[in-house]
């Protein structure tokens, strides 16, 4: 079973895939998480958006190597869970998902949340509704690039 999880950045996937697994493995199965963060292209090969590296468009992502790990994993695990805010965007990595979990949170939320964000220092407001507007039109379920 591989499952997808999407939602914009601070909705909460990371912590329903743990938790999922954790549920999965408590009752004997095998699972594998991958997060679609550690599948993201050399920074030098990241677009700018002002003077951010765009980890928010599909040309941040390794797809290619998603893809491959996630038909990998598929070998090994009884759940493969996968993560991101692009999880839907890739034709050929949304088609392995058995199911596909959309998590939602409305804007002020979203921003709210995004604020409190420390890993990347402090976030002007024009990038988080950047963050916001790039999930709107890459990161819901069915999105034809």
């Amino acid at each position: 079973m591989i499952i997808g999880i999407g939602g914009v950045s601070r909705s909460g996937k990371t912590t329903l895939a743990l938790q999922m697994k954790a549920t999965y493995e408590a009752k004997g199965h095998t699972v594998v998480v991958l997060h679609q963060d550690d599948y993201v292209q050399p920074e030098a090969q990241i677009p700018l958006v002002r003077d951010r590296v765009d980890w928010e468009c599909p040309e941040s992502m390794d797809f290619e190597r998603l893809r491959v790990a996630v038909e990998e994993a598929a070998q090994r695990a009884d759940y493969v869970i996968v993560e991101g805010i692009l999880v839907f965007y890739d034709p050929a990595v949304n088609a392995l998902f058995n199911e596909r979990i959309l998590l939602e949170i409305d804007r002020n939320t979203f921003l709210e949340r995004r604020a409190l964000e420390t890993r990347w220092g402090v976030e002007p407001l024009w990038f988080r509704e950047y963050v916001w507007e790039s999930y709107l039109k890459y990161g819901k379920i069915g999105y034809q690039p």
